[in-house]
C-alpha cells in the first residue's frame, strides 16, 4: 500500500569486500556524523536512522548506504518486529529465553542523537564515470543532442493586402460620434453648514 509507513535502521553491518574505514568514512560524510555518533553507529547494536517515511524514502536511504557499503535493513511500521519464542518445553524455553531477551534489547535501542538528514544527491562524491555498469553516456561540450535535426519551414504569409500610411496621419476613419449631452443636475442641492 501507498500509505504504509517504513523504517530505516544500521547494525554497522558493512558489506562484504568493503573496507570498513572506508565505508565508516563514507557513512560518515553522508550523516555529517562526528566521531561519537560514528561510533554509536558501529557499534553493531541496531540504530533507527529514519522512521515513519513512505517506500520511496526508505529506498532512497537503502540504496545511499548501499553504495557506501554499509547494509542496512528497512522494514515495515508496526508489528514487523520478530516475535518472541513461543513457551515449549522447559528445555527449549531456556534456549530460546536468551535470545528473545536480546532480540529485544536491539529493537528497544533507538538513535538518541538529531535526526539524520535525508541523504544527499551525491552524498559520496561519485560521479558518472566511476560506476561500470552506468548505462548512460555523457555527450562532449556542443555536441548536437538530435539527429537529423529539420529547421522547420518559414511560414509564407501574404502582405499584399497592407498599406503603410504616411507619418503624422489620422488612423481613425474620421467619423466622430456626437458627444453625450452632459448630466442633469437640477435636482441637486447644496447642504450649508
Amino acid at each position: 500500500m501507498s500509505d504504509d509507513l517504513f523504517e530505516v535502521s544500521f547494525a554497522g553491518v558493512v558489506r562484504d569486500g568493503e573496507d570498513p574505514a572506508e565505508v565508516r568514512a563514507k557513512v560518515g560524510k553522508m550523516f555529517n556524523a562526528d566521531e561519537a555518533k560514528l561510533a554509536q553507529l558501529f557499534s553493531g547494536k541496531r540504530i533507527i536512522i529514519k522512521k515513519n517515511i513512505d517506500q520511496a524514502t526508505a529506498a532512497k536511504y537503502q540504496t545511499a548506504l548501499t553504495r557506501a557499503g554499509a547494509e542496512c535493513e528497512v522494514r515495515p511500521m508496526g508489528g514487523a518486529a520478530p516475535a518472541a519464542a513461543e513457551p515449549q518445553a522447559a528445555p527449549a524455553a531456556t534456549e530460546a529465553a536468551p535470545a528473545a531477551a536480546a532480540a529485544a534489547q536491539v529493537y528497544q535501542t533507538q538513535y538518541d542523537g538529531e535526526v539524520a538528514p535525508p541523504p544527499q544527491t551525491d552524498p559520496l562524491g561519485i560521479t558518472g564515470d566511476q560506476i561500470e555498469d552506468l548505462s548512460a553516456t555523457i555527450a562532449p561540450v556542443g555536441s548536437e543532442l538530435q539527429d537529423e535535426y529539420q529547421a522547420p519551414d518559414e511560414p509564407q504569409i501574404d502582405i499584399s493586402g497592407l498599406d503603410m500610411a504616411p507619418v503624422g496621419s489620422d488612423l481613425s476613419d474620421g467619423s466622430k460620434q456626437a458627444e453625450p449631452p452632459p448630466p442633469d443636475t437640477t435636482g441637486i442641492t447644496l447642504a450649508e453648514d
